[in-house]
C-alpha cells in the first residue's frame, strides 16, 4: 500500500525506464533471470515486488523504481554510472575509485549484500527529499533506518540492485541492547563533519553526546 501511495504521490520522481531498457527488454530479462513472474515494464515490477529495484546495463542506470528512497531523488540518476551516482556522497574518494570494481562484482554471477543505516525524524519508509523534515527536540523524536542492499547478476552486461528498508523508533534500538547506543555513538563520533552534514547527523551528534 505504501509503495502504491508513493507512486500516486510522487509519480515519475521515483521511477524511470530508458529507451535502451525498453528496447533491450531489461525488466523482462531481469525477472526471467530471477525466475519470478515476467514483468513487462518497471512500473509493473516496482509495484509487485516488495523491494525497490535499480537495473543497470553496461555500467549505467537504465531503469529504476525506488519508492523508499533515503534522501535522494531516484528520477535524477537515469543514465548515470556508479561514479556519477556516488558523486554527491561525502568523503567519496574511496567509493569513486571502487566504482569499476563494484560494477564488475555486480555482473560476476555472485550476489553481494550490505546493510546501511541512517537516522531520520521521518517515520515513513520513504525519505524522499521532497518531504519536509519535522523539527525534533530529543532522540525520542527520531527513527532508525536500515537498508538491506543486495546485487543480482542478470548477464555479463546487466545487473540489478535491490533495496529493502526497515524503520523503527531510535529508542527501540537503544532498548534492545544497551551497547547499541554506544556503538551508534562511537560511529557518529568517528564521522567527519562532511559526512555528518551529508547524513544530517550534526544535531544528532550533539544530542547523543549530552
Amino acid at each position: 500500500e505504501e509503495r502504491m501511495e508513493e507512486f500516486n504521490t510522487l509519480g515519475d520522481e521515483i521511477y524511470f525506464e530508458s529507451e535502451l531498457a525498453v528496447k533491450q527488454k531489461l525488466v523482462k530479462k531481469t525477472s526471467e533471470a530471477m525466475n519470478i513472474e515476467y514483468f513487462e515494464d518497471i512500473i509493473e515490477m516496482g509495484l509487485e515486488i516488495p523491494d525497490d529495484v535499480i537495473i543497470m546495463h553496461k555500467g549505467k542506470v537504465e531503469a529504476a523504481f525506488v519508492a523508499m528512497a533515503s534522501s535522494w531523488n531516484p528520477g535524477e540518476v537515469a543514465g548515470m554510472t556508479l561514479q556519477e551516482v556516488h558523486q554527491p556522497v561525502a568523503d567519496n574518494e574511496m567509493l569513486l575509485k571502487a566504482s569499476d570494481g563494484i560494477w564488475r562484482a555486480m555482473t560476476s554471477g555472485k550476489s553481494f549484500h550490505r546493510y546501511v543505516w541512517g537516522i531520520s525524524p521521518l517515520k515513513t519508509l520513504s525519505n524522499h527529499p521532497s518531504y519536509s523534515r519535522p523539527i525534533y527536540h530529543n532522540l525520542e523524536d527520531l527513527y532508525f533506518r536500515v537498508e538491506h542492499e543486495r546485487t543480482f547478476s542478470v548477464d555479463k552486461d546487466t545487473a540489478a540492485f535491490f533495496i529493502d528498508v526497515e524503520v523503527m523508533p531510535l529508542s527501540t534500538v537503544f532498548h534492545l541492547k544497551r551497547e547499541y547506543r554506544d556503538i551508534l555513538k562511537e560511529s557518529i563520533n568517528s564521522m567527519s563533519d562532511n559526512v555528518l552534514k551529508y547524513k544530517n547527523l550534526m544535531t544528532v551528534k550533539r544530542m547523543i553526546n549530552e
